[in-house]
């Protein structure tokens, strides 16, 4: 199984300190073959590269909505030249919850990452909070006009059915985090259970978004099935299909060019 986004080595707050060695081999003893870490700014570009020595370990880059007002395209060029073996380019998108006086400046950003992953032939990884409406129109004018060839994901999902059924038209994947097992998130669960098996993916988030048990503690890859039993048990699934399904998802939107 594969943690198809987590933050693992990257920024200040992404370990916590504890060794990077031993989390990812806590996340290999867990059944976690592969994760994807994902970097948010320029300022986190040596620590991908440090992620990138890893085995087994895929990387994404792309501008965080909360740091749009460090976006750069020629930026964003030179980094995927530098690191030709970057996956995705991500995450993108809207957060009107922090900062919602940078709305203007974010949907600027993220219709241009959208340009920019398309000429760079890769996935894109979107992020979207609070902003459903234009995350919805702005992904919308963008496969109308020719772009989104080569799909993405709506990571971390906590939308609507309208959003999710949306996704789905765009024939974008839909990411499950430990949310899902939170006691008060049963509107989410009853999204996830009418998501066909074959748009999944599964994520940590990490540091963030522990699953319980775990909630409350910093978030691991290792930590992921207790999210993949829950999904497992939402679509009346056994483990080892969702396993399977999950990382067929993974490798068909992200590895199959």
């Amino acid at each position: 199984m594969i943690d198809s986004h987590c933050h693992i080595g990257i920024g200040e707050e992404a370990e916590k300190g504890i060794p990077l060695s031993e989390t990812l081999k806590r996340a290999k003893n867990a059944g976690i073959s592969h994760i994807l870490t994902v970097a948010c700014s320029f300022d986190d570009i040596d620590d991908l590269k440090a992620m990138l020595t890893f085995q087994n370990v895929y990387g994404a880059f792309g501008i965080h909505p909360e740091n749009c007002l460090n976006f750069s395209r020629e930026g964003i060029f030179e980094v995927f030249e530098e690191l030709p073996e970057l996956i995705a380019l991500g995450e993108i998108g809207l957060d009107y919850f922090y900062e919602p006086e940078t709305r203007q400046k974010q949907i600027h950003v993220f219709e241009n990452q959208i340009e920019i992953a398309d000429r760079l032939n890769l996935p894109i990884i979107i992020h979207t909070r609070d902003a459903e409406d234009d995350t919805i129109s702005i992904l919308k004018s963008a496969k109308n006009g020719g772009l989104l060839k080569k799909s993405g994901v709506l990571h971390c999902f906590t939308g609507t059915q309208q959003l999710a059924d949306f996704a789905l038209d765009m024939d974008l994947y839909i990411s499950a985090s430990g949310i899902i097992t939170f006691k008060n998130a049963q509107s989410l669960r009853d999204i996830f259970q009418r998501i066909p098996s074959n748009r999944l993916l599964i994520e940590t988030d990490s540091p963030y978004l522990a699953p319980v048990p775990y909630r409350g503690k910093v978030n691991e890859s290792a930590y992921m099935i207790e999210t993949a039993k829950c999904l497992a048990d939402i679509k009346s699934l056994n483990y080892a299909d969702l396993e399977k399904i999950t990382t067929e998802n993974f490798n068909r939107l992200f590895i199959e060019r």
